[in-house]
């Protein structure tokens, strides 16, 4: 393999390669192929240390299973709007006697507003 290559060199190489591991989780596959390629000269450099192993293994994984997720899922494309209709809220109850929140009283049955206290589940209208 030629001569090997000394300690600083090897650390510098493993910091770039730990910023392509952060690159694989980027939305873009070009960014993804960018970190794979940023990684592939420290794996090739020298041997691995077990630490190495498990966080280049650990963060691959992390990454296939979140592009596996997006896949299954189909996250949203960049530029796609995404819109949710929330659905209107059931009219109030008011056939039973309900607690009164603020006095613990009574409310009565048919009616919106707590007669001991003036407390109501309605918002004061503006």
């Amino acid at each position: 393999m030629g001569t090997p290559i000394g300690p600083e060199l090897t650390n510098v190489l493993l910091f770039v390669a730990v910023a392509g591991l952060f690159l694989l989780f980027a939305r873009d596959w070009t960014v993804r192929v960018a970190g794979v390629v940023l990684m592939l000269p420290r794996l090739i450099a020298a041997p691995l240390t077990l630490g190495e192993v498990l966080m280049f293994g650990s963060g691959v994984a992390a990454a296939i299973s979140r592009v596996v997720y997006g896949w299954s899922f189909g996250t949203p494309e960049e530029g796609v709007e995404v819109s949710e209709a929330a659905d209107p809220p059931e009219a109030d109850d008011v056939s039973e006697p309900a607690a009164c929140v603020a006095c613990r009283g009574s409310i009565p049955a048919g009616e919106n507003k707590c007669p001991q206290c003036g407390w109501s589940y309605t918002a004061p209208r503006a």
